[in-house]
């Protein structure tokens, strides 16, 4: 019976104030990894928002006769480092010639979404969770994404 009342006393508090939902502000990079040792690399700086390492190893990985698979993960991951540090050219850049070498992958299509958000680009930026969406097999960054864009859009 008391839980019962502490819940209608909160219930009665909540809505007396105009409770607002809390939603997440920051959407959720997605890092890309393979076997090559830069790209794990990469990967671990993307993990620890290293950013100016994500950008050297990146350049690095570009610049080697490397396969395209790993291009495709410096990409990527160039892309998340670029839109954190407020450079959202650069990044959409990134992952736009990740996408052009594969079509489709979740990855960049997330992080695209991700700098588009971060722009102020939000409608671009939630197409681009949904093409994600599509593309994955329900991964955890991209189910944040796009409960972040619901949330803030049910305001």
């Amino acid at each position: 019976m008391r839980a019962l009342t502490a819940a209608v006393a909160l219930a009665a508090v909540f809505s007396s104030v105009g409770y607002t939902q809390s939603c997440d502000t920051t959407p959720e990079f997605a890092g890309h990894r393979t076997a090559n040792g830069v790209v794990r690399a990469q990967y671990n700086a993307v993990s620890r928002g290293e950013w100016s390492d994500v950008i050297h190893f990146g350049e690095d990985i570009l610049e080697s006769n490397g396969a395209p698979g790993h291009k495709v993960a410096a990409l990527t991951n160039l892309c998340a480092a670029y839109a954190a540090t407020g450079e959202y050219t650069m990044a959409i850049e990134s992952c736009d010639a990740a996408l052009e070498m594969r079509d489709g992958a979740w990855r960049a299509l997330n992080n695209r979404g991700v700098a588009l958000w971060l722009s102020g680009e939000q409608e671009a930026a939630i197409a681009s969770f949904q093409a994600a969406e599509a593309s994955s097999s329900g991964e955890d960054e991209v189910t944040a994404n796009l409960a972040l864009s619901q949330c803030v859009a049910a305001g």
